[in-house]
């Protein structure tokens, strides 16, 4: 899947998880990071960051990994997953 294939679809949170393998996504209880209707209250903090910044996703930051976000990338196997697939977007430019 190309860069542009994941923005279109909207499958791939900010963060980089693929919101197609979520739980949550899959029993429709959540649309996708991209297409919630965020209050300032249940913001995610890489969704907030990412739209402050106008940015896409995680590692279009300069400061990426940055110190908030490394311990979601240890939590589990997605969010390695996620790492790994932000680190690639990241090597591609």
């Amino acid at each position: 899947m190309t860069d542009e294939e994941m923005r279109t679809d909207k499958m791939i949170a900010y963060c980089g998880v693929d919101c197609s393998e979520c739980g949550d996504y899959k029993n429709n209880k959540c649309p996708s990071c991209r297409l919630s209707e965020w209050t300032d209250d249940d913001i995610c903090m890489p969704v907030k960051c990412c739209i402050e910044k106008g940015i896409e996703f995680c590692s279009e930051c300069d400061g990426f990994p940055c110190k908030d976000m490394k311990d979601f990338y240890e939590e589990s196997e997605s969010h390695r997953e996620a790492f790994t697939r932000l680190i690639g977007m990241r090597n591609r430019k």
